[in-house]
């Protein structure tokens, strides 16, 4: 084994070599359901838009990745790049994953309980993803975190999506997440370009970023 990596905020996740010396990537989750989860997500993508899963242990929550190079964050504006990669994860989801309601029910309650959302935003959240779900569309498999934090730079594909927290929903809750990203200033040029690439419905995209922006 290499050198720790840094990003691994719920897991361990360590440089490694393989014995033909390919590089690769370790990753060592906590005890929970989330590394089979990630497990049944990147065999559907099958390295498209995520790393290639080359090996599994459920049990250990361990999971041997496809080094992605030269790695490292993109640059600003890459809507079009962004919109490949959705393309790319937004396949039929496996069964067995979460469902995005759930998901998003389990934010929005961790956000109440640690006080990070005041109760007037948290109504309207809840009341917009019941009014969203009202008005369903195609469900596909979700990053379920999909932000700058998450994307690295691949020089295969042009860009590369790691650690998800998988489930099955509505397109729109990714791409909303990417153009919220954590408060960075500019989301209305990422709205704007990404809805530009994707095709992806204004008023969902905008409503999703508005519930992202509750539960954070």
């Amino acid at each position: 084994l290499g050198a720790e990596l840094q990003g691994g905020v719920l897991s361990h996740v360590r440089e490694a070599t393989t014995a033909d010396g390919a590089e690769t990537v370790l990753k060592i989750g906590p005890p929970w359901r989330h590394a089979r989860d990630e497990i049944a997500a990147l065999e559907s993508w099958s390295g498209r838009g995520a790393p290639a899963l080359l090996r599994a242990d459920a049990e250990r929550h361990a999971l041997l990745l496809e080094r992605i190079r030269p790695g490292g964050r993109p640059a600003p504006g890459s809507a079009e790049e962004v919109a490949r990669v959705l393309g790319a994860l937004h396949v039929p989801a496996p069964a067995g994953l979460p469902g995005l309601r759930e998901t998003v029910w389990q934010r929005l309650d961790r956000a109440e309980a640690e006080g990070r959302a005041a109760p007037a935003k948290l109504a309207w959240a809840r009341a917009t993803v019941e009014r969203l779900e009202q008005d369903p569309v195609e469900p596909a498999l979700l990053h379920g975190d999909f932000d700058t934090r998450n994307l690295l730079v691949c020089a295969r594909r042009g860009l590369c999506a790691i650690d998800p927290l998988p489930c099955v929903g509505d397109p729109a809750y990714d791409a909303a997440h990417w153009v919220h990203d954590n408060r960075r200033p500019g989301r209305r040029e990422r709205l704007e370009g990404l809805l530009a690439a994707s095709g992806l419905p204004r008023a969902r995209v905008r409503d999703w970023a508005g519930v992202v922006g509750v539960h954070g």
